[in-house]
């Protein structure tokens, strides 16, 4: 029973000191996140639940909120590295009753990541959307 609960002790501590090796320290020392070596392809985005273009990057990760009341194409990379991204996206709109530019550059002011730039330009029937971001905080 006592080699059971020792073995439990050194199972969770094991997984403690690897988490916080994971978090603070390899972004440190390795310029990544231990569970991205492998991967392979990065950076890469896509759409998350239709409102967030999400961009993984083997140091960071970046989120652009798109315009309310509207849906996204697929985002392009253009280029990027272990921690920047540069990609744009074209947000479009069902209805008439779309955000301009300028509001939406506004709007997303206050939301934006530190390290992120966006330009953003009327396109027929919604915004091309080009973001920037890199992730050296």
């Amino acid at each position: 029973m006592k080699t059971v609960v020792i073995g439990i002790c050194v199972a969770l501590s094991a997984g403690l000191i690897f988490s916080f090796f994971n978090k603070y320290i390899a972004p440190l020392i390795f310029d990544s996140r231990i569970e991205r070596l492998h991967e392979k392809g990065l950076p890469v985005a896509r759409v998350e639940n239709g409102s967030t273009v999400y961009c993984r990057m083997k140091a960071d990760d970046f989120r652009l909120p798109l315009p309310p009341g509207s849906h996204a194409l697929p985002p392009v990379i253009t280029s990027g590295g272990m921690d920047w991204v540069d990609g744009s996206v074209e947000a479009r709109f069902g209805s008439s009753n779309q955000i301009t530019a300028v509001e939406y550059e506004s709007w997303l002011s206050k939301k934006l990541q530190v390290g992120a730039a966006v330009n953003v330009a009327a396109v027929p029937g919604g915004l091309s959307i080009k973001f920037h971001y890199f992730g050296d905080k």
